[in-house]
């Protein structure tokens, strides 16, 4: 969901920086700070990423413990789990900018300074068979295929499903390697364009940090080391602020720790995994939380689409670019519903066959 916000920000709003240039500081009222602080309570969706990244470590190595994976078997799982509803956002995602090339050609050709038009007419500039085929191995061309840059954590995911098979048994080893590579890299600030360097030096220290994580929990007697629920949960808050506040700061003017917003990422998802392990919540907030935990994949791959079809929409009959309009919460909800139908669609079937493929086992 703040990936999707953040998006939405991102399409029917603009950047922090280019709205400092068009409304000066000097010009403002406390409104304007005020306004301005909670539009930038959304720009740290790669932050959220890497949530999801520990995540990820924490329950793949629940299921390998439960499941017994062999590497044939896991990769057939993800293959399933994963491709149907990818590769139906990449199909819609294409099919919307070829509508919107169609019937609204003045998006991809008008003259415009706003960052998401000017990526919208690029991408839509490289869409062809080279970058669709590109698409199936989760890899972009210039741009991810149609504007899609929901895409990017995909890659680093399926490099993971890859290697964690070979280094289950010597999961801490990879994570002392991982994590010297990551504390070298927050020091030395290097940069790779290679997938697989980027993963190594990046991203990997995410994963098995998360399947430490669940390795530790499982063993150790954590419990009586966590707060009251209240507190618990008040550092979640704390963590996830502070997350957020580190996110929304330009990129270098903290100098080589950029990376510290990642990092308390990381914290807060494995002290938000512990609360809610000692003190589960219950009653309808749980229920909203299995609905949205069940069509978050369907959400992050298809809210894009979704959002730049409207956004056409609005161009063309308006006649507005909607630049610094805050109309962008409201595309949340028309997401969701979008998404919760794909999930339905397509999500849904596949998660069933997983279920028949478990049974034959």
């Amino acid at each position: 969901m703040y990936v999707a916000v953040g998006h939405a920000k991102v399409v029917f709003w603009s950047g922090g920086q280019e709205y400092l240039k068009a409304y000066p500081i000097s010009s403002w009222s406390i409104l304007d700070y005020i306004s301005f602080g909670i539009d930038m309570m959304s720009s740290a969706a790669q932050e959220f990423v890497i949530v999801f990244f520990v995540l990820s470590g924490f329950f793949i190595a629940f299921s390998f413990e439960k499941n017994k994976w062999k590497t044939k078997e896991f990769i057939l799982n993800r293959l399933v789990r994963i491709s149907p509803p990818y590769l139906a956002s990449v199909l819609l995602s294409i099919a919307v900018f070829l509508f919107i090339g169609q019937l609204f050609p003045e998006v991809f050709t008008m003259d415009s300074s706003k960052p998401i038009i000017k990526r919208m007419s690029q991408s839509y500039q490289e869409l062809n068979i080279e970058a669709f085929l590109l698409s199936l191995l989760y890899l972009p061309k210039e741009d991810f295929i149609a504007g899609n840059l929901a895409y990017w954590s995909l890659l680093p995911e399926w490099i993971y499903y890859l290697i964690v098979p070979l280094l289950l048994i010597k999961r801490r080893i990879a994570l002392l390697f991982f994590s010297l590579a990551f504390f070298a890299n927050l020091i030395a600030d290097w940069q790779f364009e290679n997938h697989l360097l980027r993963f190594v030096f990046y991203y990997g220290f995410y994963f098995f940090f998360g399947m430490e994580v669940y390795s530790w929990i499982t063993q150790k007697n954590w419990k009586k080391w966590l707060p009251k629920r209240w507190l618990s949960y008040s550092i979640c808050l704390l963590l996830m602020f502070a997350t957020i506040l580190l996110g929304a700061i330009p990129e270098g003017k903290i100098g080589r720790f950029d990376s510290a917003s990642l990092l308390f990422a990381a914290a807060f998802s494995v002290w938000s995994m512990m609360s809610l392990l000692k003190y589960p919540l219950s009653g309808k907030l749980y229920q909203l939380g299995v609905f949205l935990g069940d069509i978050s994949y369907s959400l992050y791959v298809f809210h894009l689409p979704i959002y730049y079809l409207i956004y056409a929409f609005c161009i063309h009959y308006f006649e507005t670019e909607l630049y610094y309009d805050r109309i962008y919460w409201l595309m949340l909800p028309i997401a969701i519903f979008g998404s919760y139908l794909a999930y339905l669609l397509i999500e849904k079937r596949s998660l069933q066959y997983i279920k028949k493929l478990k049974s034959k086992r």
